[in-house]
């Protein structure tokens, strides 16, 4: 009798370990279909109506056999959704090279254009400006083919145009393009110094490693940097960091980057350069910027000692920016401890 009632029991527990394996599957399965990337409501919802299949399938057939096929067909199936959402990828791709050439058609045709009438070339920047702000790239690109269609019938039309709108025009784009020009230079120019910042000497650097020829970097800092902030205050420190940067900058070739890296340490890319012969750039630098810094703090003449210490490396086939960077800090805070820069 105790057998019997302990077969049932472990029946139980089966059949509650299989329900459980059941809904773990199903709620997987369905976190799995909301979860695809929104490449395009047609692939999405065949996908998830694939996946929902699966799930409906083990409910109707709870077995091992089954659970293994469909964890198969699931792979299966996902592989294909990722190729499908490429093919998308790639038809938007294609979608907003079309934009861009419409685009300068439109441009074109405003360029050779000196004369307006009736403000449409002002309306067709308004709407411009309109359809830039959609979010759908379809949608977006039969509106702005329509814009550039009715812009071109208007243009053929023109008899008396007025050359006030087109210097207006013309002065915005001016703007516009020098608006565009100072962020950039402020994207990738250290306020203070004006250097190359990080951002575009990691981008330079990245550049570099692509080429594939050879070249090293020499990484500085400021030795004692603190010290003169603590004594002189940070107005100081900043005309320190400017007149370094003034004496570095002048101090390179022309096809050599230099950027204000951090702080108060510097980087020089130095291109189709070894590690020798930057480590002989290294010593030129150093001569360059270190000595004296004559500065006027708050009315008072100031004189000022400086030293920096310098880190050479070269790049090496395989190397990431990273490795290639290391490197260049052990050998600078080898130079801080052997007193080079002292």
């Amino acid at each position: 009798m105790l057998s019997l009632k302990k077969h049932v029991d472990d029946l139980n527990i089966q059949d509650r370990l299989m329900a459980q394996l059941e809904a773990s599957y199903r709620s997987a399965l369905d976190g799995i279909a909301e979860s695809l990337p929104a490449v395009s409501p047609e692939v999405v919802e065949e996908c998830r109506r694939q996946i929902r299949a699966l799930g409906a399938q083990f409910e109707r057939q709870p077995t091992v056999e089954v659970l293994s096929q469909s964890w198969q067909k699931l792979r299966q199936q996902l592989r294909a959704f990722g190729l499908q959402a490429d093919k998308v990828l790639d038809a938007k791709e294609r979608q907003f090279r079309e934009i861009l050439r419409s685009f300068a058609d439109a441009a074109t045709t405003l360029a050779n254009q000196s004369q307006t009438n009736d403000g449409r070339l002002t309306g067709f920047t308004r709407n411009l400006d309109a359809v830039i702000g959609l979010q759908d790239l379809s949608e977006m690109r039969r509106r702005l083919v329509k814009e550039v269609a009715e812009m071109k019938r208007a243009v053929a039309e023109m008899h008396e145009a007025s050359q006030k709108s087109v210097k207006q025009l013309r002065a915005e784009l001016s703007e516009f393009q020098l608006k565009l020009a100072h962020t950039e230079e402020m994207a990738h120019t250290d306020s203070l110094t004006g250097l190359c910042n990080r951002r575009s000497a990691e981008q330079a650097l990245r550049s570099a490693i692509a080429r594939g020829k050879p070249f090293s970097v020499v990484l500085m800092d400021l030795n004692s940097f603190k010290g003169i902030n603590d004594r002189w205050g940070h107005q100081a420190g900043d005309l320190v960091l400017k007149e370094f940067a003034s004496r570095l900058g002048g101090a390179v070739r022309s096809a050599d980057i230099v950027c204000r890296w951090g702080g108060d340490e510097f980087l020089v890319l130095l291109t189709e350069c070894h590690v020798e012969q930057a480590s002989a750039r290294s010593r030129e630098l150093r001569l360059a910027c270190d000595g004296k810094y004559q500065l006027t703090v708050i009315g008072m003449q100031i004189t000022i000692l400086l030293r920096s210490a310098h880190g050479v490396a070269e790049w090496q086939r395989g190397d990431r920016i990273e490795q290639m960077l290391h490197r260049a800090d052990q050998a600078l805070y080898q130079d801080k401890r052997t007193g080079c820069a002292a």
